[in-house]
């Protein structure tokens, strides 16, 4: 009998059925939140979203219990950047992607060291406490405060957020990532709420669907 269209595979021999491999995904999952595989090495730098992929993998898949959530847990604090004891990076504070910077290993809430390239990354601020949320971790060693102040410094006139304190590209990623923050740590004091929603009126296209910006093309993932 003829395999039905919805048996039939593209690039797949007639009839084969594509079967889910859950344990390979699970250990896929597992390799990544160790060691990152050849081709992914260039993504050191954002390695905490990396890790949010795979922790939502491994949630999705009901297998979270193959990981140390301790040791990821520390080291996700180990990336936050944290206040000097003058205060004076308080708008370079979050989290950041990795420890490529050789900054030292410090999970506490303890002041912060002070390294001219090092500030947090809203996407890996976003990411890192995601990462704490989905691990169950109650996010009592997130220095809300710090992480508002760097947050609010990443806002723009126009209501939109670069990604870190030298600039960068601005869209509604960003703002996903800025209102992703403040809901999480329950504080809405890290953007200027008013500009944001202006923003993202401003985004809306000629469809109702919204864009990065104001005058791009709507799509689904903005919308």
């Amino acid at each position: 009998m003829a395999a039905t269209e919805d048996e039939r595979l593209p690039g797949s021999g007639e009839g084969e059925r594509l079967d889910f491999l859950r344990d390979r995904h699970v250990r896929f999952f597992q390799r990544c939140l160790q060691v990152l595989p050849e081709g992914y090495s260039s993504l050191e730098t954002s390695r905490l979203t990396i890790a949010f992929f795979a922790l939502s993998g491994l949630d999705m898949l009901d297998s979270l219990d193959v990981v140390n959530k301790d040791d990821i847990i520390e080291w996700i604090y180990s990336l936050q950047v944290l206040p000097t004891e003058d205060r004076s990076n308080l708008n370079r504070c979050g989290f950041r992607g990795s420890s490529y910077l050789g900054i030292p290993f410090n999970p506490s809430k303890n002041p912060g060291t002070a390294h001219p390239y090092d500030s947090g990354h809203i996407a890996m601020t976003y990411t890192g406490l995601s990462c704490l949320v989905i691990l169950g971790d109650d996010l009592s060693r997130v220095n809300k405060e710090a992480c508002l102040a760097g947050l609010r410094a990443l806002q723009l006139e126009d209501g939109s957020f670069c990604a870190v304190p030298e600039g960068s590209e601005n869209d509604m990623r960003f703002v996903y990532c800025a209102s992703c923050i403040c809901y999480m740590l329950n504080n809405w004091s890290g953007m200027d709420m008013k500009k944001a929603i202006t923003y993202i009126r401003r985004s809306m296209s000629y469809d109702n669907g919204l864009a990065q910006g104001a005058g791009l093309e709507s799509h689904g993932k903005t919308s």
